[in-house]
């Protein structure tokens, strides 16, 4: 009975093993008819791969490796405009990087105005491409838009030097600030025309007023000072020959172009890159500080040159959002408007507006007509703008001139008088004979001095960059006081006709104790 249950089961494997291989053979025929075995959606992820990679011919480290070295799909190129490129080579590639790295080296708060500065830096690129790509928007109101992201980059140098204004670690570097601010207006370049380059000249000009103070103070103490308000003009000055070079005239548009409305950036096309991220939920955020001529008065006042030049060029459409008062709402034609004007407050009694004090209508500056008049024995000269000469004849020894509140102005004083004084002058120059007391001059920036004879004392207050000539007869008897001065220079006569040697006046003095007293010496700067 074993034997024959053990052919019983014999049987039975072979039985099996036939319908098996019947089956393969079916499995085989069909395979020759397709170019892959379907895979069943019941299989697991490894089952798909193996069959995949079987069917492929290749093992399961090959497939992983032809995978991971599958060349990417290629990116769609965006073109670069040639204006575009050369302000990456000419401005952020090269003196960019530089001021950046010596901004670090000069300490971390310069460094992080510096940031700031490269940011400005990036949004002027953009603008550049979209300026490239698109057609000129057909107003000044049109262009504001656009201009917007540029003027809050200037805005955020100026609030960052107002925010650590304060600040104790901010004290050493209120020079470096001060150049700063004063050298980002030059990328408001893009809102001039027709000869932006001088514009940003004259914003260097008055960067590098600042740079050489950083020069002279840190000269022999710290190169890197020095070393950073260079590179800070450098960056100005490359800019200047940028623009010289590629906008000669204005920001170059693409007259081909598309609506500069309709434009849409690299970051913003891109979706992730460059792009700021979405705003928390919150309150919605303040209106732009560029506003249209129908904005509300409410608005925020721009800033910038950008903006302040764009307004300027609005013409009689600056007015066009105010809102019109008819003769019902104006109280000096309607009594009973005015009689109801005031509303009381139930809580209490009716506020009153405030009256200016008396010191702030003592200090408020109005313009008054200009006069030249002689009042007794003194002469005044008071309010002249932009004249080219005023001459003073006819004087005597016993007179007095006094000069007030004149700009961009050039005096001529003749004869010898007994004192001459200039107060609160701006750009103001004055040229006399003889004195035979002193000239005077006192907050009156940038003025110019020229002595032709004698002048025994010259006093100087309270007043930033001045020239004076003195002439060969005041050589010897001259004496020259200054308080609270800079950038004052005093040119004496060579020995040729006409040629003068420049003196630095110093600004800085050092004090010791010395056997219980105060020792106060200049210090000079050579070079």
């Amino acid at each position: 009975m074993a034997h024959q249950s053990g052919l019983n089961s014999l049987a039975t494997i072979i039985k099996r093993l036939e319908a098996a291989t019947s089956r393969l053979e079916d499995v085989a025929l069909a395979a020759q008819h397709s170019s892959y075995t379907p895979i069943s959606p019941t299989r697991s992820t490894e089952q798909i791969h193996d069959q995949l990679a079987s069917q492929l011919g290749i093992s399961d480290a090959n497939a992983t490796e032809a995978a991971v070295s599958a060349p990417a799909p290629p990116k769609e190129e965006i073109s670069v405009a040639p204006a575009v490129k050369a302000y990456e080579d000419m401005i952020i590639n090269g003196p960019l990087q530089e001021y950046i790295q010596k901004s670090h080296d000069a300490g971390d708060i310069i460094g992080e105005q510096a940031a700031l500065v490269s940011k400005l830096c990036d949004a002027q690129r953009d603008f550049l491409q979209k300026a490239a790509s698109c057609a000129k928007p057909s107003t000044q109101q049109d262009l504001l838009p656009h201009l917007a992201a540029v003027q809050a980059a200037i805005g955020a140098v100026n609030d960052f030097r107002a925010t650590n204004d304060r600040k104790k670690e901010y004290r050493p570097f209120g020079n470096h600030f001060s150049a700063v601010c004063e050298g980002v207006n030059a990328w408001g370049w893009v809102a001039v025309e027709p000869t932006p380059a001088p514009f940003v000249g004259e914003m260097k000009d008055s960067a590098q007023f600042y740079t050489n103070r950083v020069i002279k103070e840190f000269k022999d103490s710290d190169p890197k000072q020095v070393a950073w308000a260079r590179t800070f003009i450098s960056l100005i000055e490359e800019l200047q020959q940028y623009v010289k070079q590629y906008h000669t005239t204005g920001v170059t548009w693409n007259p081909k172009g598309i609506n500069a409305s309709q434009y849409k950036s690299e970051a913003s096309s891109k979706g992730d890159v460059g792009s700021a991220p979405p705003p928390p939920p919150g309150p919605p955020p303040p209106p732009s500080t560029f506003h249209s001529a129908v904005a509300p008065t409410s608005a925020p006042a721009p800033r910038g040159p950008g903006a302040f030049l764009a307004q300027i060029n609005q013409g009689t459409a600056v007015t066009s959002g105010l809102k019109k008062v008819d003769p019902n709402m104006q109280t000096h034609k309607n009594p009973n408007l005015r009689a109801s004007s005031v509303v009381a407050d139930k809580s209490g009694p009716p506020e009153r507006p405030a009256k200016p004090s008396k010191l702030a209508s003592q200090v408020q500056v109005q313009k008054k007509p200009a006069k030249t008049e002689l009042d007794g024995t003194k002469w005044n000269i008071e309010y002249h703008e932009n004249a080219q000469t005023i001459t003073i004849e006819d004087t005597e020894i016993n007179q007095t001139v006094h000069l007030f509140a004149c700009k961009n102005t050039v005096i001529q004083i003749k004869g010898k008088v007994n004192a001459i004084s200039m107060l609160n002058c701006h750009r103001t120059s004055i040229l006399l004979d003889s004195v035979v007391s002193q000239l005077s001059v006192t907050s009156s920036p940038s003025f110019t001095a020229q002595i032709l004879g004698l002048c025994p004392t010259l006093n100087v207050e309270k007043t930033d960059s001045g020239n004076v000539y003195l002439s060969k007869e005041c050589l010897d008897t001259v004496e020259i006081v200054t308080s609270g001065v800079s950038s004052l220079n005093i040119s004496i006569p060579t020995g040729e006709e006409g040629d003068f040697e420049e003196k630095p006046v110093p600004e800085q003095m050092k004090s010791v104790i010395r056997n219980g007293k105060l020792v106060t010496t200049i210090v000079e700067h050579s070079g």
